[in-house]
């Protein structure tokens, strides 16, 4: 067997047990906190939601979105697409994602639109050429970016998040350590974001497509039936470059949940 088609079926099989771990690690079992839910329960899953599912989810550029570089990598934190889900426009300005496009007026930084997902229950403002790519995980998300590459942004929800999300991302550190090449550890911390009760930033790096990428990911729980992960990646040498300093000021900015 060729040796790329072995390495091809390692990374699948990588990124199926990574979704498995932050589908248990973000959704949590704590019945006090998410009403005895768990990640396969999730009810955006009947829409579509966020990684993985083939939906009749909205974006007003899906047309034109997704990647179709045959060596993309897909997300190895628990962000594995599938075909199926890839931008489906039908004329109406929907695609598979379950997000919609600003409104003409929006106050927001130039060079950026809103985009708004009913799938995974989130409105943020990335760039303007950004479009849906594919699902995260296991119909946990949705990622966004030019042509399959880097930056990128991802976004994944539960309906039943966990009470600790430091904790729940010391959880799923091994996993991913251990399923992405080159990984290294910059840390995992808590901080304060919105007020929500729980929230933590984890920062590595690891290569995808050839590339040294920088991540930072943050979990947070906003209520018993609202917890998100916000993951920024970008070229590690683009980091504390100006487009990514802005994608990552400007998506924590304008987040915000969605009914």
């Amino acid at each position: 067997m060729p040796r790329r088609t072995l390495v091809i079926i390692a990374a699948v099989i990588a990124l199926v047990l990574v979704g498995t771990i932050l589908a248990l690690t973000l959704g949590g079992d704590d019945k006090n906190d998410a009403g005895g839910g768990n990640g396969k329960d999730d009810k955006s899953t009947s829409a579509g939601p966020s990684t993985a599912t083939g939906g009749s989810s909205t974006d007003t550029d899906s047309g034109n979105g997704g990647s179709s570089g045959k060596d993309r990598d897909k997300d190895q934190n628990g962000a594995q697409g599938q075909g199926a889900d890839k931008d489906k426009g039908d004329g109406t300005g929907e695609g598979a994602d379950g997000s919609k496009g600003d409104k003409p007026g929006d106050a927001l930084p130039a060079g950026f639109r809103k985009v708004t997902s009913k799938r995974f229950h989130f409105t943020v403002a990335m760039p303007e050429k950004f479009r849906f790519d594919t699902t995260a995980g296991s119909n946990s998300g949705a990622i966004y970016n030019v042509d399959g590459g880097f930056p990128r942004i991802q976004i994944d929800y539960t309906d039943s998040p966990g009470g600790d999300a430091a904790a729940a991302w010391n959880a799923a550190r091994a996993a991913v350590a251990a399923t992405s090449r080159g990984y290294q550890h910059f840390g995992i911390k808590k901080v304060e974001y919105n007020g929500y009760p729980t929230v933590a930033d984890w920062q590595f790096e690891r290569t995808q497509q050839d590339e040294t990428v920088r991540v930072l990911n943050r979990g947070f729980k906003i209520d018993a039936t609202h917890g998100y992960a916000i993951m920024i990646s970008c070229k590690a040498d683009e980091w504390n470059g100006a487009e990514c300093r802005k994608l990552r000021e400007v998506a924590f900015d304008t987040f915000k949940p969605v009914d």
